[in-house]
């Protein structure tokens, strides 16, 4: 049986995010230019609006700015931006999109890259510090089997056929799925048209793929690409710089609560310790002298 390892790792989530409804959508587009993992952003953004604000007592006590479900949101949009950092070393003749509305789907795309060895759709995972075994069919974590695979070739064909028209014949998107930091990726058999991969072989993956677009082809997917009308409306209700801001202030919040239970989980076990110490010292002592006079 043959198996693939990649990756050594970190940690993070060990669920997905749970996404709500998607709403029917005008038929508009947009222009291409978002940040790495805006959509994950807006969603958690959305979820979050509605939460009452916490008490000045439970931020003393370092509860939990955001539930589980947004929490895994927030662990989604870091390992998006964490593979959109990686992009950016890409050479020159390579460009980069993020977070696309696919049209006439609730989906969009995390990356999309365009370069002399074609053009890449990638999914963003962030299944951190475990071990991952895999199928054709899915992917199991934890005790969910989860279809990355599946809505990876979907995204896929459907981003090879908005481009079809500026593509050459035989040409399509190739799927990735890209988890970030892995500790170790076991796949019993070479998933059918997806590639799996670690967050740090990504960059010399792309880099090493063969030529298939003449500059004239690849500059005809790219000038596709940036027209508005490919690509579906999102309801964006801030600017990009608000919504980046506004997710580093959540950030920063679930840190600062972290650190506030972490401190008094250490003092708690210290003032149990001095109390235990406090309680047997006697006892100690006693038996102590009861031996000595014996």
């Amino acid at each position: 049986m043959a198996m693939t390892i990649f990756g050594a790792g970190m940690q993070a989530r060990d669920r997905e995010p749970v996404a709500s409804v998607v709403p029917s959508l005008p038929p508009l587009s947009i222009a291409p230019g978002r940040f790495a993992g805006q959509s994950v952003v807006e969603e958690l953004l959305r979820q979050h609006e509605n939460r009452p604000p916490q008490s000045r007592l439970a931020r003393a006590l370092g509860a939990a700015p955001l539930d589980a479900n947004e929490l895994s949101w927030l662990r989604a949009a870091q390992a998006e931006m964490i593979v959109g950092d990686i992009l950016t070393r890409l050479p020159d003749d390579y460009t980069v999109y993020h977070s696309l509305p696919i049209r006439s789907t609730a989906f969009w795309v995390d990356h999309l890259v365009v370069g002399p060895g074609g053009v890449f759709s990638i999914n963003a995972k962030t299944h951190w510090d475990r071990d991952l075994n895999g199928s054709p069919r899915s992917i199991p974590i934890g005790n969910h089997a989860m279809p990355y695979l599946r809505d990876a070739r979907f995204e896929s064909a459907q981003i090879t056929a908005l481009l079809a028209k500026v593509m050459p014949e035989a040409a399509v998107v190739e799927p990735l799925i890209v988890l970030v930091n892995p500790h170790k990726i076991l796949l019993n058999r070479k998933p059918n048209a997806v590639t799996v991969i670690d967050s740090p072989r990504l960059r010399r993956w792309i880099v090493a793929r063969p030529r298939t677009f003449s500059p004239e082809q690849q500059a005809a997917v790219t000038a596709l690409i940036d027209a508005p009308a490919t690509w579906r409306a999102a309801i964006t209700p801030l600017a990009p710089v608000h919504l980046h801001a506004r997710f580093t202030a959540l950030e920063q919040q679930v840190a600062a609560a972290r650190i506030r239970r972490t401190t008094f989980t250490v003092l708690a076990a210290a003032a149990a310790a001095t109390l235990l110490a406090a309680l047997t010292s006697p006892l100690i002592v006693a038996a102590v002298e009861y031996l000595a006079v014996r």
